[in-house]
């Protein structure tokens, strides 16, 4: 058995799909993925402990394994520890990869312990800034097109820092026709991710403004359908808010925070005045993550559920 996890989703993903077509290659297997949010897991019980309709050996790909941390996740109603064990104790030809699109695991609870000494353990890091800048040339040879290290960097300074975002903005340049990707060409092309509305958008989001989120919100749909770009950014913004909070809680002075951070000093004085607590900055995100994974895996209508996401997580703050 195995579990991978990484706070990115694209390395996470890219690792457990490599790790499966590694296996595919020694044997044929058929591929099943559950979610421990999502799927009740005696369901998964019963497919591990079962063979493929043809007679094949199965790799279950089983995300969302929160048990492994101290955070707070409402698992699916049906989930418990025991049940877990059972599937982390049975012995068959099957193969399971647990995964959490998180940054750590426990280093306290017994169950984390128990999957650290006997499953194969994988925590994918994020890349550094030279990683990404050398993934955003090699992007670059392999669709036959050059890009200069300036303006590398560029395209790795105006975005958020997630590699599904930067892929995609990078597939997008890709189309260009010319061989040369030039600054203007970025500029020309590249979503504008720090702007005034997004600005305005995530503070009323962060403060609880209903009715102006609500008109950014739908004018920014009209322009942009993609909600996984609107997620991350909104995300990106809230986490800042809350450290922003979390460093001004701790006595650091604005001037020095925005040393820290490396952000506008305008940025930083939005995070300081919005009158949530770090608790309530934390619901925000652990909501925006909820509703990232519904639209990842088609499990949230993205017209209407989210939507009414959003209204109830400031509708029941202002309540």
């Amino acid at each position: 058995m195995y579990f991978i996890y990484s706070e990115d989703h694209f390395l996470l993903t890219k690792t457990v799909n490599k790790l499966v077509k590694n296996l595919l290659t020694e044997k044929e297997y058929e591929v099943e993925n559950y979610s421990l949010i999502y799927n009740d897991i005696s369901e998964i019980y019963t497919s591990l402990n079962t063979f493929s309709l043809f007679g094949e050996p199965k790799i279950l790909i089983i995300s969302d394994a929160w048990f492994a941390t101290e955070e707070k996740i409402s698992l699916h109603r049906n989930y418990s520890e025991e049940a877990l064990y059972r599937i982390l104790e049975s012995k068959t030809d099957n193969v399971v990869i647990f995964t959490l699109n998180n940054e750590r695991i426990s280093k306290r609870l017994k169950i984390a312990k128990y999957i650290e000494e006997n499953l194969e353990v994988t925590n994918v890091k994020t890349m550094q800034e030279n990683e990404v800048l050398n993934y955003i040339k090699a992007f670059f040879t392999r669709n036959e097109k050059s890009i200069t290290d300036h303006d590398a960097a560029f395209i790795f300074q105006s975005i958020p820092k997630d590699m599904q975002t930067l892929t995609n903005e990078l597939t997008k340049l890709s189309h260009i026709e010319s061989d040369v990707i030039t600054l203007d060409d970025i500029k020309n092309n590249l979503s504008k991710y720090i702007d005034n509305d997004i600005f305005e958008l995530s503070n009323a989001f962060v403060n609880n403004q209903t009715k102006t989120f609500l008109k950014l919100y739908k004018d920014y749909l009209l322009m942009n359908d993609d909600i996984s770009k609107l997620i991350a950014l909104l995300s990106s913004t809230v986490v800042f808010f809350r450290d922003v909070n979390v460093m001004k809680q701790q006595g650091i002075r604005n001037e020095e925070i925005v040393q820290i951070t490396k952000a506008h000093p305008y940025r930083v004085k939005l995070a300081i005045s919005n009158k949530l607590n770090i608790r309530e900055l934390n619901d925000k995100i652990k909501l925006l993550y909820y509703i990232q994974q519904g639209v990842l895996n088609n499990t949230m209508d993205k017209d209407n559920i989210v939507e009414y996401r959003f209204i109830k997580n400031m509708e029941d703050k202002n309540g």
